[in-house]
C-alpha cells in the first residue's frame, strides 16, 4: 500500500513538471510572437526613413531613438530562456538579433560622424534581419501548437 502511495505521489509530481513545461512553452511562444510582431513594426518604421529623399536632423534623432528601442528589444529577447522545444528557432532568432545589433552599432557610428548614407543603410543587416525575423513567426506557431 505504501509503495502505491509513493508511486502515485511521484506520478503526480512528474505530471506537475509536465504542466510547467507546457506553460513555459506557451509563455515563451507568446513572448516570441509578440517580439516578432514588434520587430516587424520596427521594420516598417525604418523603411519610412529609407523612402525619404533626404533626412532632416529631426529624422536622424527619431531614427537614433528607434534604433535604441530596437536594441533594447533585441537584448531583452536574447535574455529569454527558451523551452527545449523552441531552442532551435530561438538560436536562429538570436543569430539575426546579433546581426541587428552590429548593424545598429554601424548606423549609430555613421550618424554620429555625419556619414550616414541612406542607400548604404538599406544594405545594413538591420533591414535584412528584421525581414528575416518575420519568417520565424510560423515556426513559433508550430511549436506552440504541438
Amino acid at each position: 500500500m505504501r509503495a502505491i502511495i509513493i508511486l502515485l505521489i511521484f506520478t503526480l509530481l512528474a505530471g506537475c513538471g509536465l504542466i510547467e513545461e507546457v506553460n513555459n512553452t506557451l509563455d515563451y511562444g507568446k513572448e516570441a510572437k509578440d517580439y516578432v510582431s514588434t520587430m516587424a513594426s520596427y521594420q516598417d518604421d525604418v523603411s519610412t526613413f529609407l523612402n525619404k529623399k533626404e533626412l532632416t536632423q529631426e529624422d536622424f534623432e527619431e531614427l537614433k531613438s528607434m534604433m535604441d528601442e530596437i536594441e533594447a528589444e533585441v537584448k531583452g529577447f536574447n535574455e529569454l530562456e527558451p523551452p527545449s522545444v523552441a531552442e532551435g528557432v530561438h538560436n536562429k532568432i538570436e543569430e539575426q538579433n546579433n546581426q541587428i545589433l552590429e548593424a545598429i552599432d554601424e548606423a549609430n557610428r555613421q550618424i554620429e560622424q555625419g556619414e550616414f548614407d541612406q542607400s548604404a543603410f538599406e544594405n545594413l543587416e538591420i533591414v535584412k534581419s528584421l525581414e528575416e525575423l518575420k519568417s520565424y513567426r510560423e515556426q513559433i506557431e508550430n511549436f506552440m501548437n504541438n
